[in-house]
């Protein structure tokens, strides 16, 4: 596999360190504070997979770690130091030290390669700047532990992926497409791509001087998740150009989910990495939506300005959860999505695939950790809704971009079909759109809080009730030190509700950090797999409408995740 990766200036510098670079921000004059230490591919920075591999890139996020402007090593991994910022890894126990490799260096952020020949277990990182030292901040080092980097560099949404050639994975193929930093559309069955990741673990020899570069590490105990199908592996180890990055070669399997936002995840034993999208299609380059009622929703018109309507009725858990609330949403707005990330809109806006699981990062209030893209604009969509269904008609007053209650105690929205009809705004005219809320799905196992292993595979069932749309089940354990302030991870999984069972599997639930900082969540829809129901409709002022709903199920916490 040395052809694939061999000695090509792919887009490993241009496009996978580069957007590992940010603005530093306002320098303080004060010694370095060390806030978070990560992979630099997943960011991930706690949990199961916040241990930094040996000879993986690592970043340090902090104050006062650097200049004010930021500084980019001319010879990436060639120097421990640069611009004055050194970071030192020490093993306390045995007395040994090792200075890492620099990238870049900030004031809140610097970039490093942690040597191969690192001790592993709990580690102190110590980072310098200018004389000044910063307080010894613990962190585990393991031999493998894989990030894989994505196209905002955030560790969540679009993983970066590249055929043959170079050419980007994308949500459509691109009129220029062919060769490094272009964009060629949707990955099919049967092709061979590269994954470019962090982290497979050390090489022999000098990281600096290029050891281990385009050497196969067929030992390593890997497995590639795409889809929740298990992918064949053709090549594991760093890639032929850059040191610290590693390439994992892999083909599409025949029988994986298609969609514009595929789940993609690789395990090594215990340790999971960053859970990806990639967009797959058959005989075709550009993905589908999941949801037939958007399947018309070209990939490639989510270009340049955008303008949405996407009117909401949900019956939700009330704020002391022993009860309902009805609500309306009068959610109408434009955004533009940068150049850079246009050929991957697809995947942002995409559901996962009916059948398939996903992970993502809680940071604060239950935020996940990826980016606001679009930058969003209320449209003025009038304020008049009326809401028609079984228990008749409601008309109510509700701001632009605002919600309002139908019903505090949660008697209007019953099952059944129901009319969303808007008077219009200066923005956009007249509308009248059709959602249904279903009948819910009697959940009969786990029928409440029931500790697990997040080592072995879990099996959720339930009784259909002739809904008509899927199950969505989700999973949060937050980190014991954080869980006052909602920082942790959520693992999500959808079904066919007809099916009446899934069972979630091992490598998903590694994600999850042990403890009883926990909740569990059984409804039609939610989340990254969609809403209960949606449908589309028309309105001058928007290039698409669709409307939604989404129900509350059964929730509980407090049970125990074991390893």
């Amino acid at each position: 596999m040395k052809t694939i990766c061999a000695n090509s200036r792919v887009p490993a510098r241009s496009a996978l360190l580069g957007l590992l670079v940010l603005a530093a921000g306002p320098h303080l004059a004060a010694a370095p504070t060390i806030t978070a230490i990560a992979n630099a591919a997943s960011n991930l920075a706690f949990g199961p997979s916040g241990p930094i591999a040996q000879g993986a890139i690592f970043i340090i996020k902090g104050t006062g770690l650097g200049p004010d402007s930021i500084n980019i090593a001319s010879a990436p991994f060639q120097s421990t130091t640069l611009s004055g910022t050194s970071i030192a890894v020490l093993d306390t126990v045995g007395l040994t030290t090792v200075n890492a490799l620099m990238y870049y260096t900030s004031d809140t952020q610097v970039a490093a390669l942690l040597p191969s020949n690192a001790p592993t277990g709990t580690l102190g990182f110590q980072v310098t700047y200018n004389g000044q030292t910063s307080k010894l901040v613990s962190h585990n080092v393991v031999a493998n532990n894989v990030g894989i980097f994505t196209v905002d560099s955030s560790g969540q949404g679009p993983g970066i992926m590249t055929y043959a050639d170079y050419s980007l994975v994308s949500s459509y193929k691109a009129s220029n497409c062919g060769g490094p930093n272009t964009t060629c559309g949707a990955a099919n069955p049967g092709d061979t791509l590269i994954l470019w990741a962090t982290g497979l673990g050390p090489v022999n020899g000098d990281d600096a001087s290029g050891a281990g570069l385009a050497v196969n590490m067929p030992n390593l105990p890997l497995k590639l998740w795409l889809g929740g199908v298990a992918a064949q592996v053709q090549y594991q180890g760093r890639s032929g150009c850059c040191i610290g990055e590693d390439q994992i070669v892999f083909t599409v399997p025949d029988g994986v989910p298609t969609g514009c936002g595929v789940p993609l995840a690789v395990q090594m034993g215990n340790f999971v990495s960053n859970t990806v999208a990639i967009p797959v299609a058959t005989g075709s380059r550009s993905c589908d939506f999941i949801d037939p009622a958007i399947a018309r929703i070209d990939p490639a018109q989510l270009s340049g300005t955008l303008t949405l309507g996407v009117p909401e009725l949900d019956h939700f858990f009330n704020d002391s959860g022993n009860g309902f609330k009805d609500l309306v949403q009068n959610v109408f707005f434009s955004g533009s999505v940068p150049p850079s990330l246009e050929p991957f809109a697809g995947t942002y806006l995409s559901n996962i695939p009916i059948g398939t699981c996903t992970s993502q990062t809680l940071l604060g209030n239950g935020g996940n950790n990826g980016p606001d893209f679009m930058n969003l604009t209320v449209l003025d969509s009038g304020s008049s809704l009326t809401i028609t269904g079984p228990n008749g008609s409601m008309t109510t007053t509700v701001k632009p971009g605002d919600t309002a209650t139908l019903s505090a105690a949660g008697s209007f929205l019953v099952p059944g079909d129901y009319t969303i009809t808007g008077a219009g705004g200066k923005d956009v005219g007249p509308f009248t759109a059709k959602v249904t809320i279903p009948a819910l799905p009697a959940l009969t196992s786990p029928k409440g809080p029931t500790n697990f292993s997040r080592t072995k595979p879990l099996t959720v069932t339930w009784t259909p009730n002739s809904s008509p749309t899927h199950v969505a089940i989700q999973i949060s354990s937050f980190v014991a030190n954080f869980v006052a302030n909602n920082v942790g991870v959520e693992i999500d999984c959808t079904a066919p509700v007809g099916a009446g069972t899934f069972t979630i599997p091992t490598y998903v639930l590694l994600a999850l950090p042990p403890g009883n900082g926990t909740n569990f969540s059984f409804q039609p829809g939610d989340g990254p797999s969609g809403p209960a129901s949606i449908s589309t409709f028309s309105a001058t002022g928007i290039a698409f409408g669709l409307a939604q709903a989404f129900v509350d199920g059964v929730v509980f916490s407090g049970f125990q995740i074991t390893n």
